[in-house]
């Protein structure tokens, strides 16, 4: 193409747009009861029937597998995707934390 073809140049001349079906209202509604979770099931199953040290010790142990990966390592892309999750672990644990001191906060208020 030369450059006077590309002035004129529009994607639109080369790829026709797709057309998908909107979603209908019916289709966006999932049928449920009154009782159901809001989104957080399986944090709210660990609350439920995990202990806070539990929860730590199994967190642990993935930082410390997750360092020795680091540690074994030899990509520098592979150095940072251990170190990455090293720190998205310890800010789940931060928050397993946090969850565990509110629950434990809203018991005793309720009593």
């Amino acid at each position: 193409m030369s450059d006077k073809d590309l002035e004129s140049f529009k994607i639109g001349d080369n790829h026709q747009a797709g057309i998908t079906s909107p979603v209908s209202a019916k289709s966006a509604q999932q049928p449920g009861d009154g009782n159901a979770s809001i989104g957080f099931q399986r944090i709210e199953k660990i609350l439920e029937n995990e202990t806070p040290d539990s929860i730590g010790a199994k967190l642990s142990h993935l930082i410390t597998e997750l360092e020795s990966f680091e540690n074994r390592a030899e990509t520098n892309k592979d150095k940072l995707a251990a170190k990455k999750a090293v720190g998205a672990i310890e800010r789940v644990a931060d928050l397993m934390s946090y969850l565990f001191e509110t629950k434990s906060h809203l018991e005793t208020n309720s009593e």
